[in-house]
């Protein structure tokens, strides 16, 4: 572990305010699950009707005393699921370690052309200008930028190669076959909002030198420099 080293991620305080909302909010639900049924029954149009209906039958005092540690629990596993779905990346001078849930990356230094933010995401271009990583990093842009400045990494303001980006369509003739395949299962995972295969779609993309720019009119793409541009 390398001594000069700048952690990016949530700190302490902030883990340990999620937990106390988390659980806080949990309590309060179940405390108050039979009152809130009561609520939504009075509404126009109410699914699960039968669940609420026998959830406001229940007014002991013991059923919202179990009721509230049920919601604590629930709560408290909630944070630990925040937890797992933040990035936290640890810059140091010669290397760049991305660890979020059970996944860790480890990115050295000298193998980086660029580091950016593109909207919440982080990204990091390899020295092909391929997509070495992709991630959404919850964390104020101004402590991103210090941090790989301090570490002397080439950070970008944006994306250093815009303008060799192309509109998407099905049979795009600048792109081989199987990747215009690819793009094409993916365009149909971004309509069916099914946002896991779309982000699965893009990693693997990402191994035969795809880059990819999500945008509201569909996708824009630049394959990285060495890609074969003929391959089949």
């Amino acid at each position: 572990m390398e001594k000069n080293t700048t952690v990016l991620g949530m700190s302490k305080s902030e883990k340990s305010l999620i937990i106390v909302v988390c659980i806080i909010l949990g309590a309060a639900i179940g405390w108050f699950l039979p009152i809130i049924a009561d609520w939504v029954l009075k509404l126009p149009v109410v699914p699960f009707e039968k669940l609420f209906i026998f959830i406001a039958s229940f007014h002991h005092f013991w059923v919202s005393v179990v009721a509230s540690i049920v919601g604590v629990i629930a709560g408290f596993i909630l944070s630990l699921i925040v937890f797992s779905e933040s990035l936290t990346a640890t810059v140091s001078d010669h290397q760049l370690k991305l660890v979020l849930g059970d996944s860790e990356k480890i990115i050295e230094k000298k193998d980086i052309y660029a580091v950016y933010m593109d909207n919440k995401n982080l990204v990091v271009l390899g020295q092909s200008s391929q997509e070495l990583y992709r991630e959404v990093f919850e964390i104020k842009s101004d402590a991103v930028r210090g941090a790989f400045h301090k570490h002397g990494y080439p950070w970008h303001e944006g994306d250093p190669f815009i303008s060799e980006y192309q509109r998407w369509a099905d049979g795009h003739p600048d792109f081989p076959s199987g990747i215009n395949a690819l793009l094409g299962v993916r365009e149909r995972a971004l309509k069916e909002e099914d946002k896991k295969t779309a982000k699965y779609l893009r990693e693997d993309l990402a191994q035969l030198g795809v880059v990819i720019r999500d945008d509201r009119n569909g996708q824009y793409v630049r394959l990285s420099q060495g890609t074969d541009r003929c391959a089949k």
